[in-house]
């Protein structure tokens, strides 16, 4: 423990406090340095409570003295305190105490963190563990969660008796903090009037001497941490801490899981002087802990120009010149970049995180992606270039927040690189110990993406750290030290956007830097980006003004900058748009073309209609000459068939690969994949995301034989965008895209905006990227003719389901402000009570309610994953499913399987129930099949292969 040195507090702007050294931790105590076990008349009370418990251990200590534990989570807390990326200058600027100060404080309540364990109706869970041992005599029944009952002891019992400790011990200050220390098990404690909870109730849980043994401990732990006087704190710095309770709270549910590895914090059921055990054992342990955890700072490699990241940069794009060269603030800040596709946003916005980790304003940087596929490729190109971030000697982490296997070998994954300990027991069958929890995270590297120095994974990852799911503080925690890259900012819905814009303003509150990355973000969406990030630096302004300019940098800190770029020569180009008005005349023209040689692309709306083309190609051309890809594969089928797509359609891919070639797909091809094509189709969409499937057009320079361009120019014929519409009409009736696109009206509900994005495009006869103000089919005009404020009046039959749709849209946006944490009140129950309390999901994403199905074959008598693929074998196995269509297996099947699946869930944390696990059934000619039940209790038929995926 480091020595507090003297120095003044202003505590206001008229009175000072001095704050005297602090005692040596040595004191009357460190005499007995070496005297391990203690007389039976010294021991302290508080050594008859047993904190962590294994009654079933034969061959070591039965328990872990609740003291010794509390001192091992504290000294994993004070450690981590000295890490940059887990500091807290912010809050001892925030209140102007010394950074000593709110250490030695930290430190202490982290000591704290299980004084619900000194309640008799706990210590009950594990009678007769040893006679010395507090008995529950009285029967207390053990009603409420221990987090709970040490907030209220602390509040109601021991603060009033920790007067020569802690100035005003009983003001509501500490009570806010305490209340972020002992809420370490995912959620806040529970306050009186919360959940049904009463004061008294919680009260029945302790006998008096539970209470003086509390009080002994907490203030023996102030003796040993906190300086002889600290400043008094004030009712206006209530607010301050407030706002860093989250990130306290973050660093209690790390420091307790780190502190919970019995391989590292062996049970010790003996006695000794406290300040011996600190010393001894909690710290040095506690070093190792870190060390093995693999959470030191990374040192990041000077670099005089930021371009030398990238090997291939030496004609950086003028997006990437910009991020290389901008000014930045000193504190945190948003950048929005907005170019064409194929502009370099990506190194651009690489480029930007560089500069802000080498001017130490950051720590790390967490790539957030719109779907698991764009996660992949990102996590390749990150992969390719962030060990140029770090010096030679240092060992950063790269984390992808899912699991795939084949991609996960390539890099490094060292956050928490030690095996899982033995699991203690789970103390009640809802309440699971901290080394429970700290072995499931070790398994999920979906949660450890946003601790490890470099993670890459999709928004939902990073969104849940605003929302109120269990453990949301450590992701919060984690995020905050970090550069948010958040790509295809305009691919979310309504609901993600609420929720995004709540994640912005979450992570200015916390210092954290940002970028936006898209070809296509509304002006008005820009605007309200910027503004909550604004809000989250707590600066309050006019709102920016609207900028319609294009390609756009914009800068928001401390000061706004906004700068136009152009665009690289070679991406300025003329997409012509070309209608076709059935399905028939696209299958004539596909075939066509493919016959003449061209690769060629269709992109439709639903995976039905995926399939149904993919089924009319193959029948009119013969099997093998189309590549289909959808969302509805098993994980390890789908990236398969996405590394076949970026071999036979990618930037490298030659003519010969090419030549004839047709790939069918969904959405997912729309979103930072990189492949290109000589000819595509596309189902009518809107407008957005029209001009995305259209970067995908002659996207790399060719050769007219399709072989990549020597000369880095385009060989090809104009390029030619046909788009699958119904006839265009000024009077459309009721049914004009249903009658076309009978399933796409459900993932594209708003017909108003789909007729405006088809009369923007035949207005325009071109896609102009970037283009000029004047120009109708330029990037800008043709989003802002369907998003902006001044758009064509929609025909009167459109109306009504328009309208019902912009009142789902509100009802999504309001969705999500109810559901996000109201981060101004700080880590409390208040913060979302209504939603701490539920059992459910909080989802990141609105609609119909999805499921995983795990995949399972039958071998030898005994069900295997159906990927073999390693320790990820079972994540290679998942597939997303209509949780409507799929609710349970078939009655059957589940008799049949019943024990076999519940001896993989006993194996696999992962297959745990909601998860469904579903064995398929040969069928023939590679297709398989099973039963499953649907919500309504009628059975379905499954089919499943790996060139159509799941079907029912």
């Amino acid at each position: 423990m480091t020595t507090l040195r003297r120095c003044v507090i202003n505590d206001n702007p008229t009175s000072h406090r001095t704050v005297s050294a602090k005692k040596s931790i040595a004191s009357p105590l460190l005499k007995q340095r070496n005297a391990i076990h203690m007389s039976e008349a010294s021991v302290p009370s508080y050594f008859r409570y047993w904190g962590k418990a294994r009654p079933d251990c034969l061959d070591g200590p039965r328990y872990h003295q609740l003291a010794f534990h509390s001192l091992d989570v504290a000294a994993c807390g004070q450690l981590l305190l000295q890490l940059p990326q887990f500091s807290l200058h912010r809050l001892a600027e925030d209140l102007g105490w010394p950074l000593a100060v709110i250490e030695a404080l930290a430190t202490y309540f982290l000591g704290q963190h299980d004084l619900g364990k000194f309640a008799s109706s706990f210590q009950g869970l594990a009678p007769g563990l040893s006679p010395e041992l507090v008995q529950n005599h009285k029967g207390k029944v053990y009603k409420y969660r221990h987090d709970t009952l040490g907030r209220t002891l602390w509040v109601d019992r021991l603060a009033e008796r920790l007067e020569n400790h802690l100035p005003a011990s009983t003001s509501s200050f500490w009570q806010i903090w305490i209340g972020s220390a002992v809420g370490h098990h995912g959620k806040p404690p529970m306050e009186a009037g919360n959940g049904g909870l009463t004061i008294l109730e919680a009260h029945q849980d302790f006998t008096t001497d539970d209470v003086d043994a509390a009080c002994a401990f907490t203030s023996e732990a102030a003796r040993l941490w906190l300086p002889d006087e600290l400043p008094v704190p004030t009712r206006k710095q209530a607010p301050a801490l407030k706002a860093h309770t989250w990130r306290l709270a973050g660093l209690a549910v790390l420091a307790d899981w780190l502190g919970s590895n019995q391989a590292l914090f062996p049970y010790r059921s003996e006695p000794m002087p406290l300040s011996t055990y600190w010393e001894q054992i909690a710290l040095p342990q506690a070093r190792r802990a870190l060390r093995m955890a693999g959470l030191s700072p990374q040192p990041v490699q000077p670099m005089p120009s930021p371009l030398k990241l990238f090997d291939h940069l030496e004609h950086p794009t003028p997006l990437q010149a910009h991020a290389a060269t901008c000014k930045l603030d000193a504190g945190p800040q948003l950048f929005l970049l907005e170019d064409v596709t194929g502009a370099g946003k990506t190194e651009a916005a690489l480029i930007l995180a560089q500069r802000l980790l080498q001017s130490r304003q950051a720590h790390g940087l967490y790539f957030a992606l719109p779907s698991m596929a764009t996660a992949n490729q990102m996590y390749e190109r990150v992969g390719r270039v962030y060990r140029r971030f770090y010096m030679p000697s240092a060992n950063p982490s790269l984390v992808l927040a899912h699991g795939a296997r084949e991609l996960v070998d390539g890099f490094t994954d060292s956050v928490l690189q030690y095996n899982a300990q033995p699991s203690d027991p789970r103390y009640t069958d809802g309440e699971d110990t901290a080394s429970v929890q700290c072995n499931a995270w070790l398994a999920d590297s979906r949660k450890k993406s946003l601790l490890a120095d470099v993670g890459v994974g999709t928004l939902d990852q990073a969104l849940l750290s605003v929302l109120p799911v269990r453990h949301q503080s450590l992701r919060l925690l984690g995020l905050s030290s970090k550069v948010l890259i958040v790509d295809e900012v305009h691919a979310y819905d309504t609901y993600m956007r609420a929720l995004l814009k709540h994640l912005l303003e979450a992570h200015a509150r916390q210092n954290g830097s940002a970028i936006l990355l898209s070809a296509t973000l509304p002006a008005s969406f820009r605007q309200e980006l910027a503004q909550v990030y604004r809000t989250g630096l707590n600066i309050q302004d006019s709102e920016l003004a609207a900028d319609l300019r294009y390609p756009l940098a914009t800068r928001i800190g401390q000061t706004v900058s906004v700068d136009t770029c152009d665009t690289r020569a070679s991406l300025v180009r003329r997409v012509r748009i070309a209608p076709l008005h059935d399905e028939t005349t696209v299958i004539d023209l596909l075939a066509e073309q493919a016959e003449q040689g061209r690769c060629v692309c269709w992109i439709r709306n639903t995976v039905d209609d995926a399939r149904r083309a993919h089924a009319m190609l193959e029948a009119r051309l013969g099997q093998g000459r189309a590549d289909l890809f959808h969302s509805r594969y098993a994980m390890g089928d789908r990236l398969d068939i996405e590394a076949r797509v970026l071999r036979d359609y990618g930037k490298k891919s030659d003519g010969a690969v090419r030549r004839g070639r047709i790939l069918v797909g969904t959405q997912v091809l729309e979103q930072s994949l990189d492949f290109d094509v000589d000819i595509m189709v596309t189902d009518l969409a809107p407008i957005d995301l029209i001009i995305q499937r259209a970067g995908r057009l002659q996207r790399h320079a060719r050769l007219a034989d399709g072989t990549p361009s020597p000369d880095g120019r385009e060989h090809r014929p104009e390029p030619i965008l046909y788009v699958l519409m119904p006839e265009p009409s000024e009077e459309p009736d009721s049914h004009w895209y249903a009658r076309l696109f009978p399933k796409a009206v459900h993932v594209y509900p708003n017909v108003g905006n789909l007729w405006r994005s088809a009369r923007a495009l035949l207005r325009a006869g071109y896609i102009v990227s970037p283009g000029t103000p004047d120009e109708p089919g330029a990037v800008r005009n043709l989003v802002e003719s369907v998003y902006g404020e001044h758009t064509e009046d929609i025909p009167d039959a459109l109306l009504r389901a328009t309208h019902e749709q912009l009142g789902k849209d509100l009802a999504m946006n309001s969705q999500g402000e109810f559901n996000t944490l109201a981060m101004a009140q700080g880590y409390c129950w208040d913060s979302n009570s209504m939603l701490w309390d539920g059992n459910g999901v909080v989802p990141t994403r609105l609609g119909d309610e999805t499921r995983t199905v795990f995949l399972a074959v039958e071998c030898n008598g005994t069900l295997q994953s159906w990927r073999q693929d390693g320790t990820h074998a079972w994540d290679q196995s998942a597939v997303r499913v209509d949780a409507r269509q799929i609710a349970d297996l078939g009655p059957a099947l589940k008799v049949r399987y019943e024990t076999q699946i519940q001896a993989l869930r006993d194996r696999y944390r992962v297959l745990e129930e909601p998860a469904l696990v579903m064995p398929v059934l040969p069928r023939g000619n590679g297709a398989w099949e099973s039963i499953a039940a649907r919500t309504d209790g009628d059975e379905v038929r499954l089919t499943y292969d790996n060139v159509y995926g799941l079907m029912w």
